[in-house]
Order: C-alpha cells, then sequence, then structure tokens
C-alpha cells in the first residue's frame, strides 16, 4: 500500500512540476525584464542628474578676456555685389573697460584685412575703468601717421582691431605677465546720424592667442606706444 501511495504521490509530483514549469520559467523572465528595465531608468536619472551639472557656458561667445578683437572703419564704402548700395562707415568708435579692481596696461593694434599690422596705441586702464576712442580721433592725434596699407601697398579703410590688456611685463623675458587681467569693450560704427553697436569678441586664450598677444606686444614696442 505504502509503495502504491508512494508512487500516486510521486505521479502527482512529477504531473504537478510539469505543469508548473512553464510558469516558473515565465516568472524568471519578467524579474530579469524587470531587473533590466529599473536598471535602464536607473542609468536615465543618473545621465540627466550629471548633464545638469555640466556647464553651458563653453557653448557661449564669451564678450569679456585678457585678449578681444573688433573690426575698425574711416571712411570705408564696401559695395559687395554689382548694383549694390554701398556700405558707408565714416568712422568707428571703440571703449575699452576694465571690468576688475587691477590697473591694468591696455595696447591695441589695427591690421589691414590681410592681417598686416599697421599701428599700435597704448594706455592704463584704472580699476573699474574705461578709455574711449575713435577712429578719427587716432588719426587727428597722431597715432595714425600714415595710411593702412596692405602688403602689396594698397591704402585700407577697415581691417582687425585686436586688444589686449596685461598686469606687467617680464623685462627678462621679454613677455607680458596677464595674472587676472580681462577686459570687456564695445564698437560703435558711425555713418552720419546712423549708428551700428556691437560688442567686441573675447578670444580663448590658448599657446596660440598668447603668442599672438605678445607678438601684439613686441609690434606696439617697436611702434613706440
Amino acid at each position: 500500500m505504502q509503495n502504491e501511495h508512494s508512487g500516486i504521490a510521486t505521479g502527482k509530483s512529477r504531473s504537478f512540476n510539469k505543469l508548473c514549469r512553464p510558469l516558473r520559467t515565465c516568472m524568471k523572465k519578467k524579474r530579469k525584464k524587470l531587473s533590466r528595465n529599473y536598471t535602464n531608468w536607473r542609468f536615465l536619472f543618473l545621465a540627466c542628474f550629471v548633464a545638469t551639472l555640466i556647464p553651458i557656458a563653453p557653448a557661449i561667445a564669451q564678450d569679456t578676456s585678457p585678449y578681444v578683437i573688433g573690426h575698425w572703419k574711416l571712411n570705408d564704402s564696401f559695395q559687395d555685389f554689382t548694383g549694390g548700395s554701398p556700405i558707408v562707415t565714416d568712422n568707428t568708435d571703440f571703449t575699452f573697460l576694465n571690468p576688475t579692481d587691477l590697473t591694468l596696461t591696455l595696447e591695441y593694434a589695427f591690421f589691414a584685412p590681410d592681417g598686416t599690422f599697421c599701428w599700435c596705441d597704448r594706455d592704463t586702464l584704472k580699476p573699474n575703468g574705461r578709455t574711449r576712442y575713435t577712429m578719427l580721433g587716432e588719426q587727428q592725434g597722431g597715432q595714425l601717421i600714415n595710411p593702412c596699407k596692405d602688403q602689396a601697398g594698397n591704402t585700407q579703410t577697415e581691417g582687425e582691431l585686436k586688444s589686449i590688456v596685461f598686469i606687467s611685463e617680464d623685462k627678462d623675458g621679454d613677455a607680458i605677465i596677464i595674472g587676472d587681467a580681462v577686459q570687456g569693450g564695445v564698437q560703435i560704427h558711425i555713418h552720419g546720424d546712423e549708428r551700428s553697436e556691437s560688442n567686441l569678441q573675447g578670444v580663448t586664450i590658448n599657446h596660440t592667442t598668447l603668442r599672438e598677444m605678445n607678438e601684439i606686444h613686441q609690434q606696439c614696442k617697436k611702434f613706440g606706444a
């Protein structure tokens, strides 16, 4: 009787296991799927959290730097296609701003469109102060002794402005010391009663631009600024 009962019990157990095997497999798959979904959601949340910590400033054009650039014009007339009305600019007004509590040396140089150096001027930016010049004023003040000419000898009426600031000069290394120096600026193109204003563009400081800043300083020294 025991053997018979044992046989019946064993048969029932095997039948039960056979019946429930698909259910157990299904439950295991569900648990794995839930685990994967949880992991995915946790990764997504972490990624979003980290993204909020990444500053967006590098993607935005900067307006302050130890080195800023602009576009000068003096009695300039530009016509980019036949039959179009010329764009006439009489003068450009530049304002250089010191947003720090440091006394800074300001050197600003003017170049022809092909990059040929034309002339330079120097000033001192007092703490939280500003310096303002116009192209006409540079000409009348004697800084612009000769017309700006390109390498081919053609007189230019517009070109690039490059302005640098620094706290001191390394006499031995013949180089500028930037330290915490920084500047901002505004340029205004003038034609009759019309005005067009924009910020001077800040330049990112790296090995190449730092080398150019020192080159501008050397050119200004030779020019006698």
